[in-house]
């Protein structure tokens, strides 16, 4: 696994979307969660699922994860039709963000949960979570913080990013929120996948940290065996501070970033959000 800032730029001419959403419907009973979302997500770009609560965001997340069927509509994820290719779906698409799906166990040690993790996403009949892979993604997760923390930085040195570092003997519930969500996101990238799908940046409290995350998703490089690019879909309320991120003004103005769109859910459509380098 190889996690680095600031990544290669993403190739723009892909001949199909990485995800292809067109007339997704769904209903519990007689609630509509949300109904006829049509989208279109460009390999290698950041997708972000916006919207207020209870618009269907996490749902229609889990859906494109392959863990949750609709009612009505036809999408299809890494040219893969759901639900028919569910299982294969999520093989190659990680998941994070959602505590009630793939949870932290806050009762383990930094170094317990990666070993678990190591072990869970590698072959039965292999050992995956040796000492030296533990050490190789806790490293890449400081990494991934310190390198968030040169180009985002807090607004004091005792801020959210300059003391957020993991450490192996640390339990899990007293890791920093920024190093716990920086966790996830390396944990969810240790199968391998070619999509990953982060469901509420919101969780994260404070401004700095969530342009902090929105930093990780438009900048995260993960180096897979076939080579493609990394595709990111993330869902949240508000995304003033992605706004914050992509200003020509910000310190990542600089770098290569992902194209942008975001999708809102429950208004009448979506709103792209423009090129970072046209801007």
């Amino acid at each position: 696994m190889v996690i680095s800032l600031p990544p290669n730029p993403v190739e723009q001419d892909s001949v199909a979307p990485a995800i292809a959403v067109e007339g997704l419907t769904l209903r519990a009973g007689s609630r509509t969660i949300f109904e006829d979302v049509s989208f279109d997500v460009p390999a290698g770009s950041l997708a972000v699922l916006g919207g207020a609560s209870g618009t269907g965001k996490t749902a229609l997340a889990l859906a494109l994860a392959g863990r949750l069927s609709v009612t009505a509509g036809r999408f299809s994820v890494l040219g893969l039709a759901l639900p028919r290719h569910a299982g294969e779906v999520r093989r190659r698409v990680g998941f994070t963000g959602n505590a009630t799906v793939v949870p932290l166990d806050e009762t383990l040690t930094v170094r317990h949960h990666v070993a678990e993790a190591l072990e869970l996403a590698g072959p039965w009949w292999r050992r995956s979570g040796s000492r030296e892979r533990v050490d190789q993604t806790i490293t890449a997760a400081n990494n991934l913080l310190a390198a968030l923390e040169d180009v985002v930085g807090g607004n004091a040195p005792s801020g959210p990013l300059a003391q957020a570092r993991l450490h192996r003997g640390e339990l899990v519930r007293d890791a920093s929120p920024v190093a716990r969500f920086t966790l996830s996101l390396v944990l969810a990238l240790v199968s391998g996948p070619d999509v990953l799908v982060v469901d509420d940046v919101d969780q994260l409290r404070t401004a700095d940290e969530r342009r902090a995350a929105w930093a990780a998703l438009l900048t995260l490089e993960h180096a897979r065996r076939d080579g493609g690019p990394l595709t990111v879909v993330a869902t949240c309320q508000d995304w003033q501070e992605l706004d914050d991120v992509l200003d020509p003004g910000h310190r990542l103005g600089a770098l290569p970033l992902r194209p942008v769109t975001v999708h809102t859910l429950g208004a009448a459509a979506s709103r792209p959000t423009p090129d970072p380098e046209t801007r």
